[in-house]
């Protein structure tokens, strides 16, 4: 039997870009119903299409694979997962694409065996309700298992936000990381830091996008950094995200000293 500590032991451990996914019973049960061996998909190989009816359940065994939203988003998901189970349930069309990312080993589950499981296995309607549950979180954007740190900055403040995380590298490198599309990339070029979700960047809506996952729960923490000599196309944007913060008590920090107390906030609390 688990216990409490037991599974705080686990949530501690989980690779921070881990996605929900089913119990281990669940997944094999799908194993064995799915259509023959896993197959290596190379990067960049589309799993699933947008706007399509015709796509199986899939199960990711092995790597990461890449959503790309409606809204542009890209959340990257590590294995053991599954994809697909919203068009299944709703019988709508897919409304975003899945890629592989890097190598990614997977297996596919028609949908008949999907209905013929929950008629008629002993564990079906086990596995509906967790492919229910798993659905109802991914609608409301909860993609990962724990709420993301956010990292944003202005162009002249991207080398300040880039130092600030390379002194929090190792306690970074634990949490599922939530950016806009230019600074994320710095940070994955500069630091080998993987994002989990990449939105757009702030003056096509990137601020806005952060400041609704905030609103979600999703967030546990904003690194912020305006630049305060510039005139910025988005300016109403960037007030809106702080406020936003403020309203929902989401620790912000706007430069690299107020960064570091947070991060050293966050890594304690974490740690005890």
């Amino acid at each position: 039997m688990f216990t409490d500590r037991n599974l705080m032991e686990m949530n501690q451990n989980l690779n921070p870009l881990e996605a929900e996914s089913l119990s281990p019973e669940l997944h094999q049960l799908l194993v064995l119903a799915s259509d023959g061996d896993m197959i290596c998909h190379e990067n960049g190989s589309i799993l699933i299409k947008e706007n399509s009816y015709q796509e199986p359940l899939l199960l990711v065994e092995t790597g990461q694979v890449e959503i790309v939203t409606p809204t542009g988003s890209h959340v990257t998901v590590q294995a053991p997962t599954v994809m697909g189970e919203q068009s299944i349930l709703s019988g709508k069309a897919t409304n975003a694409r899945v890629l592989a990312k890097g190598t990614a080993g997977v297996r596919v589950v028609k949908e008949e065996r999907i209905w013929d499981l929950v008629r008629s296995n002993t564990y079906g309607k086990d596995l509906l309700q967790s492919l229910t549950r798993l659905n109802l979180d991914r609608l409301k954007g909860r993609f990962h298992p724990k709420p993301y740190v956010a990292l944003v900055a202005h162009d002249g403040r991207k080398d300040d936000l880039v130092a600030t995380a390379k002194e929090f590298l190792p306690y970074l490198q634990q949490q599922p990381l939530l950016s806009t599309e230019h600074t994320g990339q710095r940070m994955q070029d500069e630091l080998n830091l993987p994002i989990g979700r990449v939105v757009r960047s702030g003056p096509k809506g990137g601020d806005q996008e952060v400041g609704t996952l905030v609103v979600e729960g999703l967030v546990k923490a904003v690194l912020f950094f305006p630049d305060p000599l510039t005139s910025q196309p988005h300016f109403m944007d960037v007030g809106a995200l702080q406020r936003v913060c403020d309203v929902c008590h989401v620790p912000i920090a706007s430069n690299r000293g107020s960064a570091e107390h947070l991060l050293r906030s966050l890594s304690a609390t974490d740690a005890g």
